[in-house]
């Protein structure tokens, strides 16, 4: 994934959300944040859906299913 002090950071942000949060609000806190862009695009790529929990967002994103 990313580099481990993006993954804190990442997961810093994720943290804020309440959850269920949609892909659309995952993407705007990432942004309003302003996340690497290289985070912010695998961000992008998530599938569109309600994700659970950061560790659920997390997940998608290790797993590669991120991929359109």
């Amino acid at each position: 994934m990313e580099t481990e002090d993006e993954e804190t950071e990442l997961r810093q942000v994720l943290d804020e959300l309440s959850y269920p949060a949609d892909k659309v609000r995952i993407v705007i806190c990432a942004e309003v944040h302003d996340l690497g862009i290289d985070v912010r695009r695998r961000l992008h790529h998530l599938p569109y859906r309600h994700y659970s929990s950061p560790s659920e967002v997390l997940a998608v994103l290790s797993s590669g299913t991120d991929r359109s």
